[in-house]
């Protein structure tokens, strides 16, 4: 097992440090903005926003990190950007016609 001289612990705890108070301070202040703006939002809007951040999160991992996406994730991207325009633009489902057969 290899063990870390002094100044190599110090920058480790020095980043480490750093990593979990952005981390902390960036969620919390994230979280609490859109949480807050929850009541004023209707529900296909939440839903949208629920799934647009998955999204956002695998589009900038392939921009910055140019980590390669499986083909279920592209087709998931695509999905999400496709219901996401059909909320937008009111797109619904046809309804089913009631059958003869039901009572």
């Amino acid at each position: 097992m290899r063990t870390l001289n002094a100044p190599t612990r110090a920058c480790w705890q020095f980043t480490d440090g750093w990593l979990i108070s952005v981390g902390v301070l960036h969620t919390g202040i994230a979280y609490t903005l859109m949480y807050s703006a929850y009541p004023r939002l209707t529900t296909p809007v939440i839903s949208v926003l629920a799934f647009v951040f998955p999204l956002v999160s695998i589009l900038l991992d392939w921009i910055a990190y140019s980590n390669p996406n499986e083909p279920s994730q592209a087709a998931g991207v695509s999905l999400i950007m496709l219901r996401t325009l059909g909320v937008q633009l009111g797109w619904h489902l046809p309804k089913k016609s009631k059958s003869c057969w039901a009572s």
